[in-house]
């Protein structure tokens, strides 16, 4: 039986008899209450859009599908739709002939990315079963609206944080470049940070306890790049990969990830650090120095930032030789060092 209060204050912010009738419970009513905030103003349809634009509805089709959208899973479109067609495809200077089609599949990755953490504030923790709550129904919906409306506003103003992250990147790459030949080459520092003891570790969690632990490792690696003026490049499970400028940089952001943990800690990470030239496409960075940092770490042991860095180069770290180390995928061995703390 629906709370008639409920479907009184739905009924306000625009639902209809015939969708609340098919949501027969009232967790998926409190969501709806989200949905109608997210759907508000899109009432155009895929062959609007490409009317008001001069393009065809395939075109627009590809454009979205470039995105990670099926515009066919989509609630509708509205005036930013028709803002961004228009922007991304005018003939000859639209961000699609003067990119390419690849800017915007890192784009929509990165986006769905965002929309997942967002989804996940309201979605696991306000549209749980309301028994959990013993909360009013209507107050629950009314805050999934509210939640919803401020992520919907949140992505309305990303506009000038992403005009920043524009500025420090052009002038990062700029320095990683300079003296350096093709385009497609920067000289950065790598490194890599993973949790030794992780996989047995998540067989004993909990989900939720294994989440918090991994949110937590992330939040600190965000934390201890940014403030060190590097950068997180990704995170997979257990393992950031971390990137900046040189390799004092990346050594010093390592140890200190790696440190924060302490010696007492369930989980203690490790790292691996190498620096040189690597190829930077769309946000990410390949090649020997990325395989070489990466297999460092693997060859760490808890609490150990290893590196190939010789220590005529180590600027302000201290290095500690441990001899050569023979790295997955490598034919010869390396001399390795552990970074330690400078003077």
């Amino acid at each position: 039986m629906v709370d008639p209060r409920l479907s009184e204050y739905l009924t306000r912010l625009g639902a209809s008899p015939d969708v609340m009738a098919g949501l027969d419970h009232d967790g998926d009513l409190i969501g709806l209450a989200g949905d109608l905030t997210l759907s508000r103003g899109l009432d155009l349809t895929l062959a609007d859009v490409a009317a008001r634009c001069g393009v065809t509805p395939d075109q627009v089709r590809s454009l979205y599908a470039a995105l990670g959208l099926d515009v066919d899973r989509l609630a509708g479109f509205g005036e930013g739709d028709v803002e961004l067609v228009t922007l991304t495809m005018a003939d000859g200077t639209g961000l699609v002939a003067l990119a390419g089609a690849e800017l915007f599949r890192v784009i929509g990755r990165s986006l769905r990315r965002v929309a997942e953490a967002g989804v996940a504030a309201y979605v696991q923790d306000i549209e749980s079963p309301p028994d959990e709550y013993g909360a009013d129904l209507v107050g629950l919906a009314e805050l999934n609206k509210t939640a919803t409306g401020l992520a919907v506003d949140l992505g309305a103003a990303l506009g000038p944080i992403f005009r920043h992250h524009l500025w420090v990147t052009v002038r990062d790459q700029r320095a990683g470049q300079d003296g350096v030949g093709p385009a497609q080459l920067i000289r950065s520092g790598i490194g890599f940070v993973d949790l030794v003891g992780f996989t047995p570790m998540a067989q004993e969690l909990s989900p939720i306890d294994l989440m918090a632990l991994v949110e937590s490792f992330e939040q600190k690696a965000h934390e201890v790049a940014t403030a060190q003026g590097g950068q997180v490049v990704k995170s997979i499970g257990d393992e950031v990969m971390i990137a900046a400028s040189d390799h004092e940089t990346v050594a010093g952001i390592a140890l200190t990830l790696v440190q924060s943990f302490g010696e007492s800690a369930a989980t203690r990470p490790r790292g691996g650090v190498s620096a040189g030239e690597v190829v930077f496409r769309l946000g990410d960075f390949y090649g020997p120095i990325v395989n070489r940092a990466s297999r460092l770490a693997d060859a760490a042991e808890p609490g150990e930032v290893l590196t190939d860095i010789e220590p005529a180069a180590s600027g302000w770290v201290s290095l500690r030789s441990v001899g050569s180390r023979q790295l997955k995928g490598f034919a010869d061995p390396i001399d390795a060092w552990a970074v330690e703390p400078g003077p």
